[in-house]
């Protein structure tokens, strides 16, 4: 499903064929619209007031996803005085979440990082709609779908540059690289996205027009159909 994972294989079995053909998006679905209603319904439900903004995962609550250096990222960023408000919003579940419950606590940010939960497919654009930013520091990432979908929903990513990230995320173009385990490096690109209207306006653009050329689930459908027919 990556560039990444196509060269894993080759270095196990040098002749074997491969073919890429990355998991698609539901564009459809991600970019659709919803009324002011549902929208602030949802920001009212989950503790998003007027004026603060919204950093949203997506994710397996596991190590490999990074979420631990993306909530001391807002730890550094609830202890700066300036304006906006920064509100977490981890949705998932996995083995990891005690240990996020307890760094959240010791960090003093309990009122900042909400934990959602597992949420149904698809309410997901709903919740990418009142969202200002999508970021996932993976450690690891075979290709990552949750910021494919995050790029229909207009919502810019930040991710690390590995594993088939970079099979999209082109830095300053359809999103920003973080550095892995960095999270004084997250937050200089969280605050980058917030603050550079200009740059977030061309990565928001950019990453759609791409997800809508290369990652649609019916180019990809074609793809198979060339493959098995």
């Amino acid at each position: 499903i990556s560039d990444y994972l196509r060269k894993y294989v080759s270095r196990i079995r040098k002749n074997a064929p491969v073919v890429v053909i990355p998991n698609g998006v539901d564009i459809d679905n991600f970019c659709r619209d919803f009324s002011y209603g549902e929208l602030s319904a949802l920001q009212d439900k989950v503790g998003i007031k007027p004026g603060e903004r919204a950093i949203i995962t997506i994710s397996r609550l596991v190590l490999k996803n990074g979420i631990s250096d993306l909530v001391k990222a807002v730890a550094i960023l609830s202890g700066k005085e300036k304006e906006p408000v920064f509100k977490l919003l981890l949705l998932g579940e996995g083995e990891q979440k005690d240990e996020l419950l307890k760094l959240v606590e010791t960090l003093g940010v309990k009122d900042k990082v909400i934990f959602i939960g597992q949420v149904n497919h698809d309410e997901l654009p709903k919740y990418l709609k009142i969202s200002d930013i999508f970021v996932r520091p993976s450690l690891s990432e075979g290709l990552g779908n949750a910021f494919l979908e995050a790029m229909a929903a207009s919502v810019p990513i930040v991710g690390t540059p590995i594993g088939g990230i970079p099979d999209f995320l082109k830095d300053e173009e359809t999103g920003l690289f973080c550095e892995v385990g960095n999270p004084e490096d997250i937050v200089q690109k969280i605050e980058k996205l917030v603050f550079d209207d200009a740059l977030r306006k061309k990565i928001v653009e950019n990453a759609l027009k791409l997800v809508k050329e290369k990652y649609d689930w019916e180019i990809i459908a074609g793809e198979y159909a060339k493959l098995y027919l």
